[in-house]
């Protein structure tokens, strides 16, 4: 090989390096400025940091260290150990399985709480969760709301009236017909009655569930934005059927089945 032709090589090879070294000191400058990897790694940040917005306060209501920001509610809800990760917006794929349920037992937390004040309540669902306890009135509740779109899960113990021989349960089933929209009773006996319907134009439906016996007087209330979709509505019938088999006043006597069961129909 000739002395031109190795000087040639020579130079070329320099001229090659310098040329990589530049572009890969320009590079790391850009990479630098950009503040982000070749890989998409602050577009994945981007994405999970406005999920997170979307469902802002999702730490458990246990919790929260700020206690003067509470409600009465919200307190007496924390004393009874209900604990929910507050939601901005209602998503039934998160009441699909069991774990997605807490249990509550009245009894356990309050004596003056019969043991048929039992459920579940769903832990992702709802934005807040209040509970009331007027010893006075002999009334007791629990109450998970939603964001801004009226929906409601309620159970309710309350006494007697001290002058009536008896709850006037054909007179509440009357009015509770009479105020929903589309009223269907699904179950209706001397001591228990089940119906449901529409509220606000037909945009809210309503399940509820009214029991007696011979002290207290038990309600629990679903009320839900009629979902848009046929899917989401499967999914609301399904979370309803779960909480009404869960409940200890409902009077059901078929345990709660799994997601993949109720599409089946299996019991």
């Amino acid at each position: 090989m000739s002395g031109y032709v190795k000087k040639l090589l020579k130079r070329i090879c320099i001229i090659f390096c310098v040329s990589f070294a530049g572009m890969f000191a320009i590079l790391c400058v850009f990479v630098s400025i950009r503040g982000k990897n070749l890989f998409g790694e602050t577009d994945y940040d981007a994405q999970l940091s406005s999920d997170t917005e979307s469902m802002t306060g999702q730490n458990d209501n246990a919790d929260n260290t700020s206690g003067d920001k509470l409600s009465e509610g919200e307190k007496q809800a924390q004393q009874w150990g209900l604990r929910i990760t507050s939601r901005e917006k209602m998503d039934f794929h998160r009441v699909l399985l069991e774990e997605d349920y807490r249990f509550f037992s009245g009894h356990d937390v309050d004596s003056r709480l019969d043991e048929k004040f039992s459920f579940v309540y769903p832990k992702n669902l709802y934005h807040t969760v209040e509970a009331e306890a007027d010893e006075a009135a002999g009334r007791y509740s629990v109450s998970f709301l939603g964001k801004g779109n009226n929906a409601l899960l309620s159970y309710t113990q309350e006494k007697h009236g001290e002058s009536e021989e008896g709850t006037p349960m054909e007179e509440m089933y009357e009015e509770d017909m009479e105020s929903l929209t589309e009223a269907e009773t699904l179950l209706h006996l001397d001591t228990v009655y089940v119906v449901t319907g529409y509220e606000d134009n037909n945009s809210l439906e309503v399940y509820k569930v009214v029991k007696a016996d011979e002290e207290n007087l038990y309600t629990m209330v679903i009320k839900t934005p009629v979902p848009e979709k046929e899917d989401a509505r499967t999914l609301l019938s399904f979370y309803t059927e779960y909480l009404y088999r869960s409940c200890g006043f409902s009077g059901s006597t078929k345990e709660p089945r799994s997601y993949v069961q109720f599409l089946r129909d299996d019991e």
